[in-house]
């Protein structure tokens, strides 16, 4: 049942391939990843977000800005130069992690463009997690999937991706055959899921959209794009499927406490990477319990209880 060391394929976050990642990584300089795709890539290395946040620079003549990253002045610095005076339609955030949105707002005053985004969460969700958070993001313009931004080439196609994050949105580039997938599956690790925040069975339904989009490549917020789009995603899916038979098996022989499930499940992680599985086995525990609660509902004929909508909406000059 004990898991490898150092996953070749990526599906245990490693300081090994986090660093190889990083050693060849180019920072503060826009490189090209598609026709009509540069990525300027942050030097904000941890654990478990590879050489740092990937900011994606999406047109020509005019622009989106995918996922500005964190609070560094270099980094920004870097997008503002690399956008070299284009316009910019909107600013489109995956979701507010620390590593993800903070940039956005200075990005948007320097750019004199909308921030787009599914919301920041309620105050009383940060409270019941200690996860790293930016608080004070609010879109200009609120999303909820479904929706398309842009024409033509250059139209993107939002999609609502909980599991990782509950405002979690990945964006379809539908000419090109790309889905940019911020957090939810990368090329270089699988995927972290921490509740209350995270929720697997979320994960595992954005999965299923994910695929249902038919993409060829993945542009990850972490890491090299992905070639094989549909193969990783059903990479991902056997996975933690597999992590939850492990998991489940743990429960079974009297192991109920999470901390010793990680000790029998992984091996060679930082400490902070070991909080990180802990948080996920706790969700593959989630997932498990509610599955047998489903079941006991609906034999009772019981009302299926419903995940609330953390969406946020405000005016502002954009709207």
């Amino acid at each position: 049942m004990t898991d490898i060391k150092i996953d070749p394929k990526g599906l245990v976050p490693s300081p090994v391939a986090a660093k190889e990642l990083r050693d060849k990584a180019v920072y503060g300089e826009p490189i090209p990843v598609a026709d009509g795709v540069d990525v300027v890539v942050a030097d904000n290395i941890k654990d478990y977000t590879g050489p740092g946040t990937n900011t994606y620079l999406v047109g020509t003549d005019r622009l989106w800005v995918i996922d500005p990253g964190p609070a560094d002045t270099a980094h920004i610095d870097a997008v503002v130069s690399a956008v070299d005076g284009r316009p910019v339609q909107g600013i489109l955030v995956t979701h507010n992690h620390l590593d993800h949105s903070p940039a956005a707002a200075p990005l948007s005053d320097r750019l004199d463009a909308p921030v787009y985004g599914y919301g920041g969460l309620p105050e009383e969700l940060h409270n019941q997690s200690d996860e790293d958070i930016d608080p004070d993001f609010v879109p200009h313009k609120a999303l909820m999937g479904g929706e398309t931004v842009g024409k033509g080439r250059w139209r993107l196609r939002v999609l609502h991706t909980p599991g990782h994050f509950p405002n979690h949105l990945c964006y379809q580039l539908p000419e090109a055959g790309i889905v940019f997938s911020g957090d939810h599956v990368m090329g270089w690790s699988t995927t972290v899921i921490v509740p209350p925040l995270g929720n697997l069975a979320d994960y595992m339904d954005s999965l299923d959209l994910l695929a249902r989009t038919g993409a060829v490549r993945l542009m990850p917020s972490h890491g090299d794009p992905v070639d094989n789009a549909l193969s990783r995603i059903e990479e991902v899916r056997v996975h933690r499927m597999m992590r939850q038979t492990q998991v489940e098996e743990c429960l079974h022989r009297g192991m109920a406490n999470p901390a010793d499930i990680v000790d029998a499940l992984y091996d060679g992680l930082t400490p902070r990477l070991l909080r990180a599985a802990q948080g996920c086995v706790e969700a593959h525990i989630e997932f498990y319990t509610s599955r047998r609660a489903l079941a006991e509902r609906a034999h009772t004929g019981a009302a299926k209880t419903e995940r609330p909508d953390f969406n946020t909406r405000t005016p502002s000059r954009y709207t």
